[in-house]
């Protein structure tokens, strides 16, 4: 019945080849303004901020409302309900609006009984929503990961598998985004009807993440491309305003990085906010037309100095997962407790109740060795280099050289390193994008294309070819 559902739909509604045959580029609202920012009036200054900052003629048309525009919980009929304080004319109007600057309008929703946030889920719910995002018109849809009982992989892809036949059935012609944070996801849903994207690592709310992401890709390029979907390392962050932010070294780096994996572009600074370094960064369309490159191939490294890595199996707020922001609560809240504890600790034996006071001391140092837990698993950037490479249509291949180091350093790519790359033949021309300088060709196999990055994740991109 199932594979019946899917083909009978195949005739009306929008294939793959329509939906996400390319990465999806907009903007999303959770780097940006979390949850207290997720309010109509809002929505639609940035939908306007798309379009009068020319984002929107560059690609960027999805704009994607993330966690906190629905209730605490489902009405009688288990429907989402918008929030009416942020929301008061309901959400359709919004989403009318939006379209009617020539955007497309993305929202998040959860495989859970709750969202991240604490707001209303989708779990045994999922027919009953989709067929309310058909009636708002959405156009994409993130779905998130937490409080869902199915912790185990097949459960989960299950919950997955609802939505998606969900989707199908009542929602045709929604861009699907899996946000299930591992790496498994890819080989498991790549190339099947209705997936168009899936995340598949922790948040990038720090540089230490993007470098965990980067790494975790390195192994998933036969999981992307037009036909497949697309691996998804999470949103772009920005310099300028926002939750989170990054260095413009580091910023920039992720972007470009990004667009050789051919992954999806969603702004994380509101465009009218943004300096005049993330506009360049952002804005480059030489850049944008790599990650749109019609072959939708994924980068791959051709050259590593970086120790081995093996992806980590995330799930909600793992030690090693975490998102930034939490962590700090969390190991605030658990000092704070220590002190409490210890405090308590002393006053009890003085009072001569030994019982109480070691059950105190005891849950202290259990406080203070999850604080050490939670440090000892942060993630962290190694000190190394690598070449990604991407082939681009046409022959050409997109050469990212990336700095992981703190310190500054010579990066090559010798023949071996081209080679990997693709690029066999000589002579080769050699363009620094950013810089839209020319270099020197390469003229036989004992050239060697060397250039000295920035420490701190410092970057430098060419485009190179016959």
């Amino acid at each position: 019945m199932h594979r019946f559902l899917l083909a009978a739909l195949a005739a009306a509604t929008p294939q793959r080849h329509e939906i996400g045959k390319l990465p999806a580029l907009g903007y999303n609202t959770w780097n940006d303004v979390r949850c207290d920012g997720v309010e109509a009036t809002t929505i639609l200054s940035l939908a306007q901020g798309l379009v009068q900052s020319n984002f929107s003629q560059k690609g960027y048309t999805f704009l994607n409302v993330d966690d906190c525009w629905q209730a605490p919980l489902l009405n009688e009929k288990g429907e989402l309900v918008p929030d009416s304080l942020k929301f008061p004319d309901g959400l359709k109007v919004v989403v009318d609006k939006v379209h009617a600057l020539g955007l497309k309008f993305g929202l998040y929703a959860d495989r859970g009984f709750y969202t991240c946030a604490f707001r209303a889920g989708s779990r045994h719910h999922e027919r009953t929503h989709a067929k309310q995002f058909h009636a708002w018109q959405i156009d994409y849809l993130k779905y998130d990961s937490c409080w869902s009982p199915n912790l185990r992989r097949k459960g989960a892809l299950e919950d997955y598998a609802r939505m998606r036949d969900a989707l199908a059935q009542h929602a045709p012609g929604v861009h699907y985004s899996l946000c299930g944070w591992s790496s498994w996801y890819a080989p498991a849903v790549s190339g099947e009807e209705g997936y168009h994207s899936w995340r598949i690592s922790a948040d990038c709310d720090e540089f230490a993440n993007i470098y965990e992401a980067a790494r975790t890709m390195e192994q998933l390029s036969d999981y992307a491309g037009p036909t497949r979907g697309y691996n998804d390392p999470d949103m772009l962050v920005g310099t300028s305003t926002g939750a989170v932010t990054l260095t413009p070294a580091q910023s920039r780096t992720q972007f470009d990085l990004w667009c050789v994996l051919a992954a999806p572009l969603l702004l994380g600074t509101n465009p009218m906010n943004m300096n005049a370094w993330d506009l360049e960064t952002y804005g480059d369309t030489e850049v944008i037309e790599i990650d749109q490159d019609p072959l939708g191939k994924q980068g791959t490294p051709v050259y590593s100095t970086c120790p081995p890595h093996a992806p980590k199996d995330n799930w909600w707020c793992s030690p090693w997962s975490m998102p930034r922001d939490v962590f700090e609560v969390w190991t605030g809240l658990l000092r704070a407790l220590a002190a409490v504890l210890l405090t308590s600790a002393l006053l009890l034996r003085g009072a001569g109740r030994p019982r109480g006071a070691a059950t105190a001391f005891i849950l202290a140092v259990g406080s203070v060795g999850y604080v050490q837990v939670l440090h000892t698993y942060r993630p962290r950037v190694a000190a190394c280099q690598q070449v990604w490479a991407k082939p681009l249509a046409g022959g050409d291949a997109a050469l990212l050289f990336v700095n992981w180091a703190s310190d500054d350093a010579a990066v090559a790519c010798d023949a071996a390193c081209l080679d990997r790359a693709g690029l066999t033949r000589r002579p080769l021309y050699v363009r620094e994008v950013r810089a839209r300088a020319n270099r020197a060709p390469l003229v036989d196999g004992a050239s060697v294309l060397v250039q000295r990055v920035a420490g701190g994740g410092g970057s430098v991109l060419f485009r190179v070819g016959l």
